[in-house]
């Protein structure tokens, strides 16, 4: 064989062991958390992200998922939440991660909870053991934004059976919705009247995508930055369906 070809060869060969890495890549599970998967992001979290941060066969059931902390805050208090993730596959699924996003305010670490923070979002350094209640937890805290208003903690919670695969593993998503001061108008209330109409919620979405002056729907802008935000907006469809 030639020079040439033993080149032409190796060169082949690196292709497709760099094909074969592309392959095989995916199939091996993080044992780091991720963020941006909170469903902060319309909604986005690991069992819908596309690419399948974790494999969702049939039959795998997904975790339960919940904060624990107070609902109503004054400005800039600093708060410690809880983050819990159970598993209802506990002979399979023995560990959790968790991703936890804000619409405002600051998350900050709590010392020995084995998480990290990136881009203003919490996820964990490790994955957690689940205790004797089949539960794995976080706790962190909270930093309340200044300005009063309706704001929302997203939370993901990924129940994983630990093989250093991505099969067998399942998430799901959660939100808390905390109060902040005072919020002098019911959020999503335009006219007044108590009650948060279809009409008034279609008016904070347009206001949301800026096809609608503000003015249009003052109680949608719940903390007055002459925006409307999806946390705004989860306030506002609340109220629609519990009452003001």
């Amino acid at each position: 064989m030639t020079r040439q070809r033993r080149g032409q060869g190796l060169h082949w060969w690196i292709a497709a062991a760099a094909m074969g890495a592309l392959v095989v890549a995916p199939a091996v599970a993080r044992t780091t958390g991720i963020v941006g998967y909170s469903g902060k992001s319309a909604g986005l979290f690991c069992s819908n992200a596309g690419f399948g941060c974790h494999a969702m066969p049939a039959g795998t059931m997904p975790p339960l998922v919940r904060f624990e902390g107070p609902t109503e805050l004054a400005p800039d208090s600093e708060t410690t939440y809880r983050f819990i993730v159970t598993s209802q596959m506990p002979d399979d699924q023995i560990q959790a991660g968790f991703n936890v996003a804000a619409s405002g305010g600051t998350l900050v670490t709590v010392a020995g909870q084995r998480t990290s923070l990136s881009q203003g979002e919490l996820t964990h350094t490790g994955p957690k053991d689940n205790n004797d209640n089949d539960e794995a937890s976080w706790e962190f805290i909270w930093r309340a934004p200044s300005a009063p208003g309706d704001y929302v903690l997203f939370g993901a919670g990924n129940s994983v059976n630990f093989d250093f695969t991505v099969d067998g593993d399942q998430a799901a998503i959660t939100t808390l919705m905390v109060t902040v001061g005072e919020v002098a108008a019911c959020a999503g209330d335009c006219d007044g009247d108590g009650v948060v109409a279809i009409n008034e919620l279609i008016a904070g979405v347009n206001i949301a995508q800026g096809t609608a002056d503000v003015s249009t729907c003052e109680a949608c802008d719940a903390n007055h930055d002459a925006m409307v935000s999806i946390s705004e907006l989860i306030a506002a469809v609340n109220n629609a369906l519990d009452g003001c």
